[in-house]
């Protein structure tokens, strides 16, 4: 395993900078999910791992990458969450499953399935971008779903990482409700490996229904 580092589109975070990004985030009542997160944080205390605190755990759905967050005025952001909200208004919320728990290249992330309801979602949300902003604004790679528990902040053994995680992290799963996703700003720290982030708005799934 070796430190994470942050990307904007296919490139390097710009150091100072904001980025809009549309996330899913887990609610309070997924206490489920807050159990086994607690679990894992406490597997990999011993590990160069930098842990992601409940209140910025997150699902990336897409990353806004035409421009930085703070080019971005509130009328092109209004724009963004009237497009999303008429397209995520016929999109009913889902159930997903949280893990495996799995030790990554750059850090410790949960698999996320079925796989279907979230890469039809992204599918929606980069219609709405483009819409609004064009093809140049969604050069953030697609990526298989996961939601990160922990970022590597130095180099460490990933076998080793994840042989606590099976072993010491029991059961592994926990289920996950998805009735909403969040317009968010993300300040992104190289130094500490945190994201955490300026609630733009939440853009409920099903509204039309």
């Amino acid at each position: 395993m070796k430190p994470f580092v942050l990307q904007h589109a296919q490139d390097v975070w710009p150091e100072g900078e904001t980025l809009l990004h549309v996330y899913i985030c887990p609610r309070e009542e997924d206490r489920e999910l807050t159990a086994l997160v607690t679990r894992a944080h406490d597997a990999l205390k011993d590990f160069p791992i930098t842990p992601v605190a409940p209140p910025w755990l997150h699902i990336t759905v897409d990353q806004i990458t035409d421009r930085v967050g703070a080019a971005i005025t509130p009328a092109e952001r209004d724009a963004l969450v009237a497009e999303l909200g008429k397209r995520l208004a016929d999109v009913e919320p889902f159930d997903i499953m949280i893990g495996s728990l799995e030790s990554y290249e750059t850090g410790v992330i949960a698999d996320v399935h079925p796989d279907e309801p979230l890469n039809d979602l992204h599918t929606t949300v980069r219609a709405a971008i483009q819409t609004v902003r064009g093809p140049d604004a969604t050069g953030y790679p697609a990526k298989v779903p996961h939601l990160t528990l922990g970022y590597a902040a130095e180099e460490c053994d990933s076998d080793q990482v994840q042989r606590k995680l099976r072993n010491g992290v029991r059961p592994g799963h926990a289920p996950m409700g998805v009735d909403a996703v969040h317009l968010v700003d993300v300040t992104a720290d190289a130094q500490a490996k945190t994201i955490t982030w300026d609630h733009v708005a939440t853009i409920p799934l099903g509204a039309g229904s």
